[in-house]
Parts: C-alpha cells; sequence; structure tokens
C-alpha cells in the first residue's frame, strides 16, 4: 500500500474548511475532517479511484466527499493528495 502524503496546499486548503463548520459546530467539523481524510486513504488504496483530471497534470485524479472535490496522483510508492477544495470550481490551480 503506498504511503499518503498531502501537500503543504492541501494541508492549508483543509484549516479553513474545518474553522467555518467549527463556528457552530465544532464536534461536527472534526467528524468531516475525519471522515476527508478517510476518502483520503481510500484514494491511497485504489489508485483508478475516481475521475481522470489528466488536463491538470501528468496522473492527476479527483474523488469527492460531499461538495468537496479531493485532488490526487500516484508517484513512486506515494499518494499524494494535492488540493481540497470545493467541488465547484470551474478551473482548480492544482
Amino acid at each position: 500500500m503506498p504511503k499518503l502524503q498531502y501537500s503543504f496546499q492541501a494541508k492549508d486548503d483543509l484549516k479553513p474548511i474545518a474553522r467555518f463548520i467549527a463556528k457552530d459546530k465544532p464536534n461536527a467539523a472534526r467528524q468531516w475532517v475525519s471522515q476527508l481524510r478517510e476518502k483520503c486513504r481510500n484514494a491511497s488504496q485504489h489508485p483508478e479511484l475516481g475521475d481522470d483530471r489528466s488536463e491538470l497534470g501528468k496522473g492527476i485524479r479527483s474523488t469527492y466527499q460531499t461538495s468537496y472535490a479531493i485532488f490526487f496522483r500516484r508517484t513512486n510508492g506515494f499518494a499524494d493528495i494535492l488540493r481540497i477544495i470545493r467541488g465547484d470550481v470551474d478551473k482548480p490551480r492544482i
């Protein structure tokens, strides 16, 4: 199984999302982040999960957790979580 690693941008993407949810529902924010991380682990174990997003870069794929898109790529024994952003963004920057 490949090792899972989060890019600096992906880690940075999580912070405002969790803070926004935590304003009203701190427990829900923790639960949401936990579900999101589980989806990332799932992506690391199943390289063909999600949609091919090679228009954004070689080997990039995306999958969704609720209304957020997780962009990832498998390289050299690693599953790289590249970005975690709202799924309604027209042209995400990876």
